[in-house]
Parts: structure tokens; C-alpha cells; sequence
């Protein structure tokens, strides 16, 4: 039960942690960026051998934190509105879908609000600013039980007692209902009625699938409707989400056998790229009444990329600073450079997509699947026996086309080594340029590069993959890519 949504003043001595007005053009848009604490009671879960959820532990207390992006006139929103699941795998908030979609988000007026997702981000929370953001408690409410073995399991699945990733559930159904409601606790009450996207990316998109499989279908949830008109899933796949930190992690949302379809009665979108393309679990596309689904492939890709984790946090080094993190890519330069591939707008394409699937029951687009083939070696450091068709360049073969694959001046390869020869970095992918003879013998000049670069993205928007609106800045982008790498 939520029972307080506070909004959070913005000073000059106190502003939010990474806020995305530093990183877009607010302004420009006639957007504005609010930070509410969300403060309520939540169920502890578990399920019970048939799989049925019970209450471990009632009315747990809690605050955490929402960011809300919404057009400053009123009378200018679209009526979408859409929530996600902020990424904690980095232990701080990362508001990824976000990055991606935030220019579409602002020109068609929608409502975008990401909420904190796992207490793993409060030390960075506290750590830029004890007083702003003293209140926030995702305090474990039974401290005392026997810590759990995950086996080595480590990173995104560290167990923190001090912290219960289990409050969630009841924050986010809760929220859902509430922004369906005129009440006061709603923060966005005064633009009316909305249609509700569910959003994710990566670790998020195990809670998305978590949401589903066990919340989303209650009666008490969906008796008035349902709990969200449609799902974008992006860099992720559909593995359950642990209903408390002491059940055994379920593993990345995109890895592992054994993991299942998600079968909503409301339209679902799953964009991947090459870095979890090959082993997530989506199994095709689906038109059938209660089962609404498509899947998206991007080759040429990597889950993380230069502007997604350089670019972006360019503007917000200072905060990430005083929290001790510092975003940067763990590549060999003589071997490459980090992933920097524009396709971002394929991301925003598929909300927009989505969003005239849930309101016009026009379907999205269908698009091919990246093709893979099997090894009787393993294809690479994952040990895995499956891996990419890949054309004469040595990149993947398949998925939806866009200028980069296309038009590449680039092997692009999902994933990173070490400069310290240690391991890999096995999501922020790498580039490694053609040289200048080679682009010249390809492509001639640069004027002809971009004819071909323009005639790759007008065929990607004529089949639904760009959006109109980002068919110039993506052609700019590629271009100005190829021009970095030597090509006049």
C-alpha cells in the first residue's frame, strides 16, 4: 500500500542523482524532470510448491524513489505513459531504456517514469547526498534469517542483508494502480486517464517477467482492467526474477535453459542485440488473442555501447564522481574502440511500435531473426556452441538491417578484452575499423558512402524499423562514423 508520494525539491545546493536533464534538451522539448519519493508498505513473497504466491513477512515499510518526465503543458501529453524498471546492475540507478527512447518520448508528449528497482543502488543514493536522500529504505525486515549460499554467484546477485530486493513487487503493482487513479497520490493525476507500458532493460527484464508470470493476472490486479497495456523488453530476455533475496537468483534475464516464453494478454516487444540475441529465449513472433509478441534483433550491436555508458554520462561525470564510479571502456585502443554503432533509433521505433499495437491493434512489425549456426568448438570465451552466421566482413548475418550493417566500416564484435589481458567485458562490444584502403576500395568517398547510408535507412524506415523523425540524425551519425575512421 503506498501512503505517501512526496515530491522532492529541486536546489541549487540539492539536485537529483543522474538526472536526465543534464544529458537531454528538457528545454527544447518543454519537458520537466520531478523526483518523488514513494513511500508505502510492502508484502515479502515466496511461492509454495505448486508455485502460488504466500506472504513471508506483511507490510514490510519502505521508500524509494521515482523519477517523472512529462511534458510541462498538460495539454500536450499523448496519453502513454511509460514505467521502467531502473537497471540496478551496476549498483546505481540506470535509467537505460531511457537513453533510448527519450527523443521520441519528448516529441509525442508521453509520460515517462522509472522507478528504483533493488536497495543495491542506496549506497550510491546516500553516498551523493546523505541528506536528500535519507529517507530511502529498502531495509530488510527479517535481518536476522541465515544468509543464502548462491554457490559463487556474484555481481548483480550479491546478497546485501542489510537490503530486501523482495519489497518491490507490491512498490510496482501498487504504482500501476495508482497512476490508473484520480487520487492525490498519483503524481501524474492531473493529465488523466493514460495507457501504461511496462518497460526493462537487461536484470530488469527478469522483473518484468517475474511481474507477469506471478502478479499481473491476480484477480485483485487486473479486475478493473489490466495492470499494463503492453511490455517493452530491451537487452534482456524472460528468466523469473527471485521473489525475495534469499530465493536462489534465477541468472541473468537472458541466459540459462530452462527459461520461459512470457505469454501476456497484452502486446509485448522484445528488442535484442548480439550480446544476448544468441542466448535469450524468445521463440518467435505470435499474433494469437493472449498471446501479442515480437521479437527484434539488431546485428552489428553490443548490450553496451559508447553512448550508452560514455557519451551519455559525460554530462553527469561529477555526480558518478562523488560516488566513486567512473564509466569508461576496458578495451585493448590497438584492438579496437568502443562499440559505436548509432542504434538507438531502432529502440524508439519499437515503443512507438508497441504503442500502436496497444492503441490502434495495428501489429508491429515483424523482423528476421539474426542467424546462428552450431559448433562443434565453442564460438568464443562464453563456451557457448552457438554462434552467428557471419558475411565476408565478419559480421552477424540477419536481424533487422540498418545503415551500420549495411553499410559497415567495422567488424563489430559484442564484447571487449581486457587491456590487462584478463577476461573479457562481456557486454560493452567493440569495433574494430576497416583501414582507409579498405573503406576507398568499398565505397570510393565519403558522398557516395552517404547515398548508400541514406538508401539503407529509408528502407529501414519504409519497413518500421526508424521512425521518420530520426531517419536525418541517424544518417549523420553513421556518416560521421565512417568519416572518424578515415574516409573522406
Amino acid at each position: 500500500m503506498i501512503t505517501e508520494m512526496k515530491k522532492i525539491p529541486v536546489t541549487e545546493q540539492s539536485v537529483p542523482f543522474m538526472t536526465a536533464t543534464k544529458s537531454c534538451d528538457f528545454e527544447k522539448y518543454g519537458y520537466v524532470e520531478d523526483e518523488y519519493f514513494q513511500t508505502g508498505t510492502a508484502n515479502i513473497y515466496a511461492e509454495d510448491a505448486r508455485g502460488n504466491l504466500i506472504v513471508t513477512t506483511p507490510d514490510a515499510p519502505y521508500t524509494t524513489r521515482l523519477f517523472v518526465r512529462r511534458p510541462a503543458d498538460v495539454s500536450k501529453f499523448s496519453g502513454n505513459v511509460i514505467v521502467e524498471i531502473v537497471n540496478s546492475t551496476a549498483n546505481f540507478d540506470i535509467d537505460r531504456d531511457w537513453m533510448f527512447i527519450w527523443k521520441k518520448v519528448m516529441r509525442d508528449g508521453d509520460i515517462y517514469i522509472g522507478i528504483t528497482s533493488k536497495g543495491h543502488v542506496v549506497d550510491a543514493l546516500k553516498k551523493f547526498d546523505p541528506e536528500r536522500y535519507a529517507p530511502i529504505n529498502w531495509a530488510n525486515p527479517t535481518p536476522d534469517r541465515e544468509a543464502p549460499d548462491f554457490h559463487g554467484a556474484t555481481f548483480v546477485f550479491d546478497f546485501l542483508p542489510q537490503y530486501e530486493m523482495g519489497l518491490f513487487w507490491d512498490m510496482f503493482v501498487d504504482l500501476a494502480k495508482i497512476l490508473r487513479q484520480d487520487s492525490p497520490l498519483n503524481p501524474i493525476r492531473e493529465y488523466g486517464t493514460n495507457w501504461l507500458y511496462a518497460a526493462a532493460w537487461s536484470q530488469s527484464g527478469s522483473y518484468v517477467a517475474r511481474i507477469v508470470h506471478s502478479f499481473a493476472y491476480l484477480p485483485e490486479n487486473c479486475a478493473d482492467g489490466p495492470l499494463f497495456d503492453g511490455y517493452y523488453m530491451a537487452g534482456t530476455g524472460a528468466m523469473d526474477k527471485a521473489l525475495n533475496s534469499y530465493d536462489a537468483p534465477a541468472g541473468f534475464a537472458f541466459s540459462g535453459s530452462g527459461a520461459s516464453i512470457l505469454v501476456t494478454k497484452e502486446p509485448m516487444l522484445a528488442i535484442n542485440t548480439e550480446s544476448e540475441a544468441r542466448r535469450m529465449n524468445w521463440h518467435g513472433d505470435a499474433d494469437e488473442p493472449g498471446y501479442k509478441f515480437r521479437t527484434w534483433q539488431i546485428p552489428c550491436s553490443s548490450h553496451d555501447t559508447k553512448y550508452s555508458m560514455i557519451d551519455y554520462y559525460a554530462p553527469l561525470a561529477d555526480q558518478l564522481q562523488k560516488c566513486g564510479i567512473v564509466m569508461d571502456w576496458e578495451g585493448v585502443p590497438e584492438n579496437g574502440v568502443p562499440m559505436d554503432t548509432p542504434y538507438e533509433p531502432i529502440f524508439a521505433a519499437g515503443l512507438a511500435a508497441l504503442i500502436r499495437w496497444v492503441r490502434d491493434g495495428i501489429p508491429a512489425p515483424h523482423a528476421p531473426k539474426l542467424l546462428t549456426e552450431v559448433s562443434e568448438e565453442p564460438v568464443d570465451f562464453t563456451g557457448d556452441h552457438v554462434g552467428y552466421l557471419k558475411d565476408a566482413f565478419g559480421n552477424a548475418m540477419g536481424g533487422i538491417r540498418y545503415a551500420t550493417a549495411d553499410c559497415p566500416t567495422a567488424r563489430y564484435q559484442s564484447w571487449t578484452d581486457h587491456a590487462d589481458g584478463k577476461g573479457v567485458q562481456m557486454m560493452f562490444g567493440t569495433a574494430k575499423p576497416f583501414s582507409v584502403a579498405m573503406l576507398k576500395e568499398l565505397y570510393g568517398d565519403l558522398a557516395h558512402y552517404r547515398k548508400l547510408v541514406e538508401k539503407s535507412t529509408d528502407r529501414a524506415v519504409a519497413q518500421g524499423f526508424v521512425l521518420p523523425e530520426d531517419r536525418d540524425e541517424m544518417i549523420e551519425q553513421v556518416v560521421a562514423v565512417a568519416k572518424s575512421r578515415g574516409l573522406e
